[in-house]
Parts: C-alpha cells; structure tokens; sequence
C-alpha cells in the first residue's frame, strides 16, 4: 500500500541529494556552469552573426530585390551589417529596434511598396565607407569604358571612353570630384531621398563662404536671401558625404538598357541575335503585374523569332533557346513588380545619364545668392568639371589626358572651333594630335551641328522637330529641360 505522501518524499529525497553532489564538487559545478554558459554565448554570437548576413536578411520577402541587387553589385562579399549597422552599443541596439518595426509592418502586411532608399538613414561614412575608401588618397583620374549597343539589327557596337576627375588639377581649373566631401558642402532636399535640391552651402579653404538656391524657389530676386534662411530654418541641412553620390553602390538597380549592353558585351546574350538589343529592352523595360506575366512575355519573343528568323535556330540554336532564360535572368535584376520595384524606384547618383545624379545641384538651374540677391552666377556645370569630354566609336576609343589648349576654354568652343580650324594658321590646324576621327563624329553625327542656337529659347520646338532630339540630347540632359517644362509633366 502507497501512501499519498510518499512520491513527495522520493522527489524531495533525490533533489536534496543532488543539490548535495554538486555543493560538494564546487569545481566541477563551476566547469560545468562555465561550460552552459560558454555555449550559451557561442550559439548566442552565432546566431547574431547571422542575422547580420543577406541569407538572413533575404529571409523577408520584401528585401528580396535588394538582396538580388547586393549580389550584383561591388560590395557583394561585404555582409549587410557592416554598413546598415553603426558602430558600437548603441548603433547595434538602434538596428535591432528598427528590426521590431519593420517585422511588425511584415507581419501586418503594412510595409511600404516598394521599400524606400535607405542611404540618407545609414551610419555615418566614418563608420562604414572610410573603413576602406579614403577619398584623400585617390589622386589619380580614373579612365572609364564601356560598350553600348545600338537598337539596329546587327545590335552595333559603340566603345564609350572618358576620364573621370577624382582630385583637383590646376592644369584642368577644376577641384575634382571628391572636394564635395573632402570640403565642407552642405545643402537642403526637397524630399527625404535627396532627389531634388532646394539650397546648397559651400564653406572654402579660405573661410569665405558661398550659398546658392533653385531658381524655382525665388519669385522676386531680392527676396533670395530670405528665401535661403527660410529654408535653413525649416529644412533639415545635411553635410554631403559619400552617399549622396554613391547612394546604389550596395544595391545598384541597373536600368534595362544597362543590363542589356552589360549582357550582350559579356555575351550571355548573343549579339549575333537581330534586334535583340531593340526587342529585349523593349520586354524587359515594359511594367508588368507578376512575374508570370513577364516570362509569358519573353516566351512570345521567342516565338517572334521563330516566325521572323526559323533559320536562326538552325544557324545558332544554343543562342536562340538560351536567350529567354537570359532575358528573365536580367529581368529579376532590374525589376520586382510584387514589391513595385524598378530601376526608377531606386535612381543612382552616380554621374548624370541613368537618373539626375549629378544634375541635382550641377543643372544650371542653381544661382548664387550675392547680398541678398540672386545673382546670374550658376553653380558650374562644364562637362570638364568632373570629366573629359565622352569619346565615342566602334573600336575603343582615344581619351584625353592632360590639359586642353587655352583655345578650349572659350564657352563656346564648341560652336566656333570650325572657324578656328580653318583660319589656316599652322598652330591652330593639329587636332589630331589629341582627337581621332572618331572624336569628332561623335558630335557631327548626331546633327547638333545643323542646330542654330540663336534664337533656340524661343523657337526650339520648330528646331527640334526639324533635326531630332537626338541633337539636343547629347548635349542636354532631361533635367535641363525640366527647369522650364516642369508644370508640363502629367
């Protein structure tokens, strides 16, 4: 017979002689609490290590594309926290407190569509980029190529060459590119990703300092330097850094006609395809509701080359079966219509031809302020500012290095280098010393010579449709434009 008490007592009994082995061990408690806890630590670190990695960022849905876009892209060995999370206690804790956030807008479906730019919340540039970059010891210019491919049917190849500027030249009249941030450049967005500029304030070497504001902003040119002070007293003033031009370098999403040149020059996509340049921007750069709807559209193309090209796939088969798994390949790259997100959704400022990038202050369109008044003198926006002038052909093409005649640095050069040239003085005739023939059909094929630039403010429309955008273009970029046909946009 059981008395009800005795399981008590046998639970009891073994407990206390338990606690008494190990308070008569007190090293051997100590190695094995030492042990628990050491494991508890290792699996704790693991685990956060973890979770500083795009395999565990990627896990959301939603990051997904920024995830595609970081494998991509130059920084593709560097994990997600050494530049999402600051530095120290503190940038830890913060990045962990944004993470309850954003899992509850996961959980409750109501995160942003697409996910915003993250470059102006990041940790400073101290923390994460000058870890490895200085900018201060980047003396020497940086020569650029890269093939762009025409949308003919034989996809011509073209070799684009210039010099970029990363530090000052006396020789050249220019800082270079990383004065903004080695110097003391300030200034105030319009919005939160920087996409449009409203002030900009440069402080010099010699304590002088210079302020300039979009001329869309000031209605009456003596109110300027109110305007100015109203918009530092209510804007948030950013110091520029790194970011502000290298904004995509983690997560870079190439516009369609860049992953198609990158494709076809790297031959994954074969050039010896018709069109294939024209018809593949043309799918891929189109917005669709699913991916479904996206691959059922490459899968048409295929069908099109089968009905306009049948001894393509008896000529160059692999090509041809080949080209729609490269083509939604360079899809996922450039867009993510679940998540709302395409190139345009996440614009790089770096240089001027993808997105406004540069042309976001160097627009011609922002005006120094001088005793309170707007002055007629624009922030500088000279094509040699930053870099040689593009050189352009079918082979690679020559760069020019070193710095240009004192002819050059008349403005318009460009217009009256024909008069020059033919003046029949000897020192004046040797062009092609520096340029090749191909340098000079760079410009003259475009039909921006045929141009008259008299009276273009008023009577441009009729020049336009008489030569062609084209001519414009190659000098202009659409923000240029955009200062005067804003209000047209829809």
């Amino acid at each position: 017979m059981h008395l009800p008490g005795r399981p008590v007592e046998r639970a009891t009994g073994i407990l206390r002689r338990t606690l008494s082995f190990w308070t008569s061990r007190p090293l051997l408690l100590a190695i094995v609490a030492g042990a628990v806890a050491t494991g508890v630590a290792i699996g704790g670190m693991r685990a956060l290590t973890w979770m500083e990695t795009p395999a565990f960022c990627g896990q959301c849905h939603t990051m997904q594309p920024q995830v595609e876009a970081h494998l991509d892209s130059p920084h593709e060995t560097v994990e997600c926290a050494e530049c999402h999370v600051g530095s120290g206690l503190k940038g830890l804790i913060e990045s962990k407190w944004a993470g309850m956030h954003q899992m509850i807008k996961l959980i409750t479906g109501s995160y942003p569509r697409p996910i915003p730019p993250g470059a102006h919340g990041m940790p400073p540039p101290d923390d994460t980029c000058l870890r490895c970059h200085d900018p201060a010891r980047q003396q020497d210019d940086l020569l650029i190529t890269r093939s762009v491919f025409q949308e003919d049917e034989n996809n011509t190849e073209q070799r684009v060459a210039l010099v970029v500027r990363l530090s000052g030249d006396e020789r050249q009249e220019t800082r270079g590119i990383h004065w903004h941030v080695l110097s003391k450049v300030e200034f105030i967005a319009g919005d939160e990703a920087g996409r449009k500029i409203d002030w900009i304030g440069v402080e010099n070497s010699d304590g002088t300092s210079e302020e300039f504001i979009s001329q869309n902003l000031v209605e009456i040119s003596e109110q300027a330097g109110l305007r100015a002070a109203e918009l530092r007293a209510s804007g948030d003033v950013r110091r520029m850094s790194c970011y502000d031009c290298h904004n995509r370098v983690g997560h870079e999403f190439l516009t369609p006609g860049r992953a198609l040149d990158n494709a076809i020059a790297e031959d994954e996509l074969s050039r010896e395809l018709p069109f294939v340049k024209e018809r593949g921007l043309e799918v891929i750069s189109a917005k669709y509701s699913s991916l479904k709807d996206a691959h059922r559209a490459i899968r048409e193309l295929q069908k099109e080359y089968h009905r306009d090209y049948p001894n393509l796939f008896l000529e160059m088969p692999e090509a041809v079966t080949t080209s729609p798994q490269t083509l939604a390949e360079l899809y996922h790259r450039t867009a993510d219509p679940e998540m709302q997100a395409f190139s345009e959704s996440y614009p790089s400022y770096l240089g001027h031809t993808d997105s406004a990038g540069c042309f976001r202050c160097h627009d011609g369109g922002h005006f120094k302020i001088q005793d309170g008044r707007l002055s007629d003198e624009p922030i500088p926006s000279g094509c040699s500012l930053c870099h040689t002038f593009p050189s352009v052909g079918p082979r690679a093409p020559n760069a020019m290095l070193g710095p240009a005649p004192a002819t050059h640095a008349n403005r318009l050069w460009v217009f009256e280098h024909k008069t020059v040239v033919d003046s029949g003085d000897p020192s004046q005739t040797s062009c092609s010393s520096c340029h090749s023939q191909t340098y000079c059909t760079n410009c003259h094929s475009t039909g921006a010579t045929a141009v008259q630039h008299d009276n273009m403010l008023f009577d441009h429309g009729a020049v336009i449709k008489e030569t062609g955008e084209q001519a414009c273009s190659y000098c202009h970029q659409k923000p240029f434009c955009e200062r005067c046909h804003e209000k047209d946009k829809p």
